[in-house]
């Protein structure tokens, strides 16, 4: 009986890694692709952000104190979002989170994300600074694939990059 606990134990960590980023500690891009199927059925904000300045530190410094700029950036983030918002990592410099709710909801959120970027992070190499670019998608009920609503965000995303503003809206229509 102990050794079906333990091997029950082990499988249920294993998923658990399995969905989870390393450095992190967020939800990876294969927890983050599975709500996205809940959004597309529900009203709700997709929002995808990638690091301003996050390469140039990466390749002036190296990836270890790339890796401590995406640690602090994960705390910050976090500390600001709502409980029942997810936030994951999806690779290098990138995030996404859903929020549930109405689009101003998902509109306070993107400002919070954006606002923690305003002040330098104290890296082992002194501090630095980074931006962030927020693409944002908002649906109302239920809505097209979640292939296209990760299409929107990243189009999106990029805008916000290219003009500097930090935050495109796409409202998403039924």
């Amino acid at each position: 009986m102990a050794l079906a606990l333990r091997d029950a134990k082990m499988v249920s960590e294993d998923r658990e890694h399995a969905r989870t980023d390393e450095l992190t500690g967020l939800p990876n891009r294969r927890r983050f692709i599975a709500e996205l199927e809940l959004l597309r059925r529900r009203t709700g904000t997709l929002l995808l952000l990638d690091l301003d300045g996050f390469k140039a530190i990466n390749d002036n410094f190296g990836h270890e104190v790339g890796d401590q700029l995406l640690k602090q950036i994960t705390l910050r983030f976090s500390r600001v979002l709502p409980s029942d918002v997810l936030i994951a990592r999806l690779g290098g410099d990138e995030f996404g989170v859903v929020v549930y709710g109405e689009r101003n909801i998902g509109n306070d959120v993107a400002l919070a994300l954006r606002a923690t970027c305003t002040y330098p992070f104290t890296l082992s190499v002194g501090d630095v600074k980074v931006g962030v670019s927020i693409g944002s998608v908002t649906t109302e009920g239920p809505t097209t694939t979640k292939e296209v609503l990760l299409k929107r965000a990243d189009t999106a995303m990029y805008a916000a990059k290219r003009s500097g503003s930090g935050l495109v809206n796409w409202q998403e229509t039924s």
